[in-house]
């Protein structure tokens, strides 16, 4: 039998045991992603405003940050941002992604950052590191981050 063939299978199986202890270490990880994101604007009506998790906890926004939201949105802008907004972390510690479905967290993020976000992909725009400690700064309760394996170059 051929010794390149046996590290090939070697490889193949080592590689599957990778992917999934990574995929479940990744379901812990983030187990306290929100299971339903809410609209802001149904947020501002609650005396609590809360997201459920998918661990089963309550994520408390903070009504300073929903109210500063408010205030750079018009009211179907409010209607279409849900929250919180999520930050996709893929492992590179120089940049981040936040999803960004509607055209409502693209505006956030430019009143945030002070510049216009450019999309690399439709509904997901790239950040650095300085422009992701300004945004979790002010936004602290209303983003979120996600973990992913993805690939983003």
């Amino acid at each position: 039998m051929c010794p390149h063939i046996l590290t090939e299978s070697a490889d193949s199986r080592y590689d599957r045991f990778l992917e999934t202890y990574l995929s479940g270490e990744l379901k812990l990880v983030n187990a306290g992603l929100p299971r339903v994101r809410r609209r802001l604007s149904d947020l501002l009506k609650d005396e609590h405003p809360s997201v459920l998790c998918s661990d089963g906890t309550h994520q408390m926004l903070k009504k300073a940050e929903l109210k500063f939201l408010e205030s750079v949105l018009d009211e179907p802008e409010r209607d279409a941002l849900m929250l919180p907004i999520l930050i996709e972390m893929t492992g590179n510690a120089t940049d981040a992604i936040v999803l960004c479905p509607t055209p409502s967290e693209v505006k956030v993020l430019e009143a945030i950052l002070g510049m216009s976000p450019r999309q690399e992909e439709p509904g997901r725009v790239r950040i650095y590191r300085p422009q992701l400690s300004v945004l979790r700064h002010r936004l602290r309760t209303t983003t979120q981050y996600a973990f992913s394996t993805r690939a983003l170059d």
